[in-house]
């Protein structure tokens, strides 16, 4: 994990140089003064300005979909897909029905044999 472009290994590299050329008492001054330092930029008006145009850009696409009628877009294309799902049921239902209609009948003379099949075998069952 990066902060800054700088990894764990080298950030405390650069903390124990701090140490060694400040010493500890030095090092606490710094700390001091460098947390009050954040501390009063944090509670600055800049700050807040900052952190408000930070928001406002972060919420600028949604408040322009919002705007453009994005949600009404969606909703429509959620109606459209489902009537699309709906008109080819249909349309499948009607393909079946006229395949069954327009399909050619079998001749009589193959379905005989069949039926003479089925007496000759109910016949020798009954012998």
């Amino acid at each position: 994990m990066e902060f800054l472009g700088i990894s764990p290994v080298e950030l405390i590299v650069i903390l124990v140089i701090l140490f060694l050329v400040l010493g500890p008492q030095d090092l606490v001054k710094l700390g001091g003064t460098l947390g009050r330092t954040i501390r009063n930029l944090r509670e600055s008006g800049t700050w807040r300005s900052i952190q408000d145009a930070r928001r406002q850009l972060r919420d600028l696409p949604d408040q322009l979909a919002k705007e453009a009628g994005y949600e009404d877009v969606k909703t429509i294309g959620k109606e459209l897909r489902e009537e699309i799902k709906e008109t080819k049921a249909a349309l499948n239902d009607l393909d079946q029905q006229v395949v069954a209609w327009t399909r050619q009948p079998e001749p009589l003379s193959q379905k005989k044999p069949k039926e003479e099949k089925t007496e000759q075998e109910t016949g020798s069952e009954e012998a």
